[in-house]
């Protein structure tokens, strides 16, 4: 009796703990807010490449570039992007000096 008793608690025990961890609220975010903070931080990145080679145009032109295949390649991996959104968020960026 002695072990049914001890298997009957571990289980009643188990199954609170189960209770509480599955039923903790998620820190996720919404697409939208994951696909703005994502522009946004592309938006950073290009301001901060351009401060850096703004004394040297033809370095600048060239880095600038890179980026844009990177942030272009990660776009079209991305699920949260159709491909005219993607489109528009490099004409932005390009045109950003």
């Amino acid at each position: 009796m002695d072990t049914l008793t001890l298997i009957l608690i571990f289980i009643v025990f188990f199954g609170i703990f189960l209770f509480i961890n599955f039923n903790k609220k998620k820190n996720i975010k919404p697409p939208t807010v994951k696909k703005e903070e994502l522009i946004q931080s592309y938006r950073n990145e290009m301001k901060v490449l351009l401060k850096k080679y703004e004394n040297d145009k033809k370095t600048q032109t060239r880095e600038k570039i890179k980026l844009l295949k990177k942030i272009n390649q990660d776009l079209s991996m991305n699920l949260f992007f159709e491909k005219e959104e993607a489109t528009k968020l490099l004409k932005e960026l390009s045109s950003l000096s």
